[in-house]
């Protein structure tokens, strides 16, 4: 740790330790107190909202109780349905007329006097619907059977309990808008026989939440059903989902009725955003009051330790070995004086070491690749004049003429001198014409496949660093088309990087030659003497060595081989766009 930072976290320190904890203190016990302030007035709201949906749910109950026990002789609504209580029942027109008439001044009476009841109907296992409805034409859609809809079978399975469904328009209602329907199964209550489905659609005011909510920014109230979920809010623009926020907090409550729950969530980040003044004011004066600790701590800091961190930069700095020119530092007779001016001197005597170390390095590196690359020509210059001298004494063909002109565009493409990098189609051209030799020499018995995108074709690569890998996989691989019959050359670029591969079905390596072979790779390229060669045999060893040479670590050559199944040669080199000015280094 550097010594101006020493002084500097110490002076802070001191500093800041007292106003973080008398600003925290002071936060938090404001804070504390307005939540513990709004928390009881939700809890307040909270309860206002349980007894207003309970009485709602309540007065729902009584009109059902109304419909269940309500009896007049042989005006009974009970006796009314017993008439349509199966599909077998045998029942009139005029039956079916005066079962709603005999409801019918019930029906007005709870619709009239109930201002949240759309309509009241009853829905019978025979089929008939008899009811009311208020308004708007609201009716039942004629010909409509509800028995395999959901929310009859959930309200016959709960056998009497009410059954709420959420806010949704019924598309079995006609002129329906969004409301709020509970459904009850009603039965004989002598013989307890199943006699049809009491059907209420109420509009949403049935929970009118929002009158009883006096913290409409901070509290949501909405109401919970297990079995569908989300009901209804207090607020339209709420939404149900608590766990959106970390600043909610939830209160819970059953309501008269099975499976329905009022939750109370109230956001405290909102109210911290209504009631924040206070706290942003204690906040700002705390971070001022740091801030100006701050400033302090530094100046004394930078005071005390000026001249030793002005010496210490120089010497870091070992990129641009930069001298200490200061004169009022360099003419001081203390250790800072004495520092200064022995750094000076140090540098000096570097630079012409590391200008001598760099001529000599370039030099060498020069030399390395122009042995590599003559290594690797000769190599296939002897292994073509051999083919060609041996066609020449088995037959007199015209092959000879097609591997004489291959053998002429490889030799004038291999001692180009103006540039190092080409283009990746003229090193596949490379490899064709080194193909065309080969093939006559083996007969046709091998087939060699291309794989690379059209734009590819005009990014810059090292040259010579494909034939090379496919005379490898010829002679190697193939065994001379002993083994196997096919090369592929694929190429793609990812991420600015190109990966060239060649592939062969030949008989692949054993592990312990791969691990040899992948052993030799990872040795690091180093430099000979000027104008000595490598006594080590050419290859892939070589064209991984011109490529790390030449890029740097990261690029070259992988390997993946098995045996009996082929082997692929990876090149992976950065990709050098074609450029009409020219380019010779990798980007």
């Amino acid at each position: 740790m550097k010594l101006k930072l020493k002084f500097f976290i110490a002076f802070f320190v001191i500093s800041i330790i007292p106003i973080f904890v008398i600003t925290a203190f002071t936060y938090t016990r404001y804070t504390n107190l307005v939540h513990e302030q709004t928390t009881r007035v939700a809890q307040n709201v909270f309860e206002k909202a349980v007894g207003e949906a309970n009485t709602s749910i309540n007065n729902i109950s009584h009109i059902s109780e109304i419909f269940t026990f309500y009896s007049g002789s042989h005006h009974s609504i009970i006796n009314n349905l017993k008439l349509y209580s199966s599909k077998d029942s045998r029942f009139t027109a005029y039956d079916i007329y005066k079962s709603n008439e005999n409801i019918k001044f019930i029906c007005q009476n709870l619709i009239y006097s109930t201002d949240y009841i759309n309509g009241i109907f009853l829905f019978t296992p025979s089929g008939v619907t008899l009811g009311y409805g208020y308004g708007n034409g609201i009716d039942i859609r004629d010909g409509y059977e509800p028995f395999h809809d959901e929310w009859y079978k959930k309200t016959v399975a709960l056998h009497g309990a009410n059954y709420i469904d959420g806010i949704t328009t019924k598309d079995f209602i006609l002129n329906a808008k969004s409301s709020i329907s509970f459904s009850k199964s009603l039965y004989d209550i002598y013989s307890h026989k199943f006699l049809g489905i009491l059907f209420i659609d109420c509009s949403p005011s049935v929970f009118d939440l929002s009158k009883v909510n006096t913290l409409p920014d901070t509290a949501t109230l909405f109401i919970e059903n297990e079995s569908n979920g989300y009901i209804l809010s207090s607020n339209a623009n709420s939404s149900p989902d608590l766990n959106q926020n970390s600043c909610r907090k939830a209160m819970k409550k059953k309501l008269d009725i099975e499976n329905l729950t009022l939750v109370c969530s109230v956001n405290y980040s909102k109210l911290y955003r209504e009631f924040g003044v206070t706290q942003i004011m204690i906040i700002w004066i705390g971070l001022i009051c740091g801030a100006v600790f701050f400033v302090i701590s530094i100046l004394l800091s930078h005071y005390l330790t000026r001249p030793i961190v002005y010496v210490s930069r120089k010497i870091a700095n070992r990129s641009g070995h930069n001298m200490v020119t200061n004169g009022k530092y360099l003419k001081r007779t203390d250790e800072i004086g004495v520092l200064c001016n022995e750094y000076n001197n140090m540098l000096e005597e570097l630079n012409q070491v590391i200008k001598q170390e760099y001529k000599s390095k370039l030099i060498a590196l020069d030399s390395q690749m122009k042995s590599l690359e003559a290594q690797i020509n000769s190599h296939f210059l002897y292994n073509t004049l051999e083919s060609i001298n041996s066609i020449a004494e088995i037959e007199e063909v015209n092959s000879i003429a097609t591997m004489s002109l291959a053998l002429g565009n490889m030799f004038r493409y291999s001692i180009k001198t103006k540039s190092e990098l080409v283009l990746i189609q003229d090193e596949l051209n490379h490899v064709h014409d080194y193909i065309s030799i080969q093939k006559i020499r083996f007969d046709n018995r091998f087939v060699i496949q291309f794989d690379l995108p059209e734009e590819m074709l005009k990014m810059r690569v090292l040259k010579l660093i494909l034939q090379p890998i496919v005379e490898n996989a010829l002679y190697h691989g193939l065994q001379y088309c002993n083994f196997g019959d096919t090369i592929v050359i694929r190429g793609y670029v990812d991420s600015s990087v190109i990966y060239l591969s060649v592939t062969d079905n030949g008989i692949g390596m054993k592990p312990e030659q791969i691990q040899k072979l992948q052993s030799s790779l990872m040795e690091e390229p180093h430099f000979t003497e000027l104008g000595q060669r490598n006594s080590q045999s050419i290859g892939l060893k070589n064209i991984h060595a011109r490529i790390a040479l030449y890029y740097g670590k990261g690029y070259g050559l992988s390997i993946k081989s098995s045996e009996h199944s082929g082997t692929t040669v990876t090149i992976k080199l950065p990709v050098i766009q074609d450029e009409e000015s020219g380019c010779n280094g990798p980007i």
